[in-house]
């Protein structure tokens, strides 16, 4: 009876992951594949053929999932098929084509049961090979919502698998192998030793036969002219067969040698091909990053010029800042001592505190047109700009600065030309007024 093959790859690195989807949809070549063929080949997921692992990065970014490690496997590989003799063939020896096929849709069935819908990522039927089978792309998450291929295909779910997945072909009479079997591929061993022969063993493979010629045995004296002749025929025709058998054996082993030989040559010709793509990719990437090192070489040499630039401006400043405080160390230290300052020192701390006296009142006449309850309400903007409010008596207050100490009087604050408090009284009588006739209709009226 056939088999049904159930075979697992984990896609570890993003190359492997690459060779799979170039692969599958023919866009490298394939030694083994018929090119007449390839219009038989079909995707059952994903029909735009995207590359896989856009499409795994597309799932766990849905589930908004972010691998622990780097070299987390997003992707595993199945190939679903069976042994050689699991489909009906024509005279020509092909499978008919099964793109729409039981078989197909029973295993479209296993795979979305087994691992999930939205996890199978791919599913693409090869045709143009000398087997039918099914590669399916799987994103290894956990009923849970991880991402683990170790628990989703461990040890023990994979035999579960194998033995899972004969059942669901089971109807298509094919079944499990033997379980833990450690059978191997004859033909591909016959052809691996068929590629490592030593020229001596080539050279004895392709030696003609030894063919002694054929003896007839002496005439009995007693035997007829008829009897000599059958014995006669009978002897060399057992030679011949044994002869015969022995061209066979060599003509069979010499076409061994010479598939596994072509193979070979066709194989050696693919990667040739594949490493002339693989040296002008790495020249157009050594190209690339040459560029972007440029770039990069050109960003730091910028930045480490703004770095300077600033440096130097940040020297200056505190350079300033020195000069400010040893120039305010002196001015007190001449106070403390009674002396009397110099008309510049003067000057300049009169035009300073007259600067700031302007910048105050016109802080103040910004509040008092601001709803107000008492002297205290406008504390916080006054704290903003490093003054502090403190309340002397009902009729007066004043402003510190909490740096440089200036003080001002309500007394001396004139906003809008007016005594600041007789302008505050204003305000707080104009808030409660306001407050008594209750909030304004949208119509103009009062609220009753």
């Amino acid at each position: 009876m056939p088999y049904a093959i159930f075979l697992v790859k984990k896609l570890t690195t993003p190359g492997m992951v690459t060779n799979a989807t170039q692969h599958n949809f023919r866009l490298e070549e394939t030694p083994n594949a018929d090119p007449a063929r390839m219009g038989l080949n079909q995707e059952y997921v994903n029909h735009e053929h995207r590359p896989y692992l856009e499409l795994a990065n597309e799932r766990l970014a849905e589930l908004e999932l972010v691998p622990r490690r780097r070299d987390a496997v997003r992707l595993v590989e199945l190939v679903l098929t069976a042994s050689a003799d699991g489909f009906a063939r024509g005279a020509d020896g092909r499978v008919p084509d099964m793109r729409d096929s039981a078989w197909v849709a029973d295993n479209l069935k296993f795979v979305r049961k087994q691992f999930g819908e939205e996890n199978v990522v791919g599913v693409m039927l090869h045709q143009d090979e000398i087997t039918p089978h099914l590669h399916v792309l799987v994103v290894p998450l956990t009923p849970d919502g991880r991402l683990s291929c170790r628990d989703v295909f461990s040890p023990a779910r994979l035999h579960q698998l194998q033995t899972d997945y004969a059942k669901a072909m089971a109807p298509h009479g094919l079944e499990r192998g033997i379980k833990y079997s450690t059978a191997n591929h004859e033909d591909v061993r016959r052809y691996h030793g068929a590629q490592l022969m030593s020229k001596e063993q080539l050279a004895e493979l392709a030696r003609p036969l030894d063919a002694a010629p054929h003896r007839l045995p002496a005439k009995h004296e007693k035997m007829t002219d008829e009897q000599y002749r059958q014995e006669s025929q009978s002897g060399f025709r057992f030679a011949f067969t044994v002869l015969l058998d022995k061209a066979n054996e060599k003509i069979e082993q010499l076409a061994t040698v010479a598939t596994a030989n072509a193979h070979e040559r066709e194989r050696a010709r693919v990667l040739e091909k594949r490493l002339a793509s693989s040296q002008n990719l790495v020249v157009e990437t050594r190209a690339e990053l040459t560029t972007a090192t440029s770039k990069l070489t050109a960003q730091l040499q910028q930045a480490q010029q703004e770095l300077a630039t600033r440096t130097v401006e940040l020297a200056d400043q505190k350079d300033r800042a020195d000069k400010n405080d040893l120039r305010c160390m002196r001015l007190i230290m001449k106070h403390v001592q009674g002396e009397p300052l110099t008309e510049k020192s003067t000057a300049w701390a009169q035009g300073r505190r007259q600067k700031d006296h302007r910048n105050i009142e016109g802080l103040l006449a910004k509040q008092l047109r601001l709803p107000l309850q008492q002297v205290t309400d406008i504390a916080p903007a006054f704290l903003a700009h490093n003054y502090v409010l403190e309340v002397i008596t009902p009729e007066k207050f004043t402003l510190t600065h909490t740096k440089l100490g200036m003080r001002y009087s309500s007394d001396e604050l004139h906003p809008n030309g007016r005594d600041c408090m007789e302008q505050f009284r204003e305000a707080v009588g104009k808030t409660k007024g306001r407050e008594q006739s209750g909030p304004a209709l949208s119509d103009g009226g009062i609220e009753m």
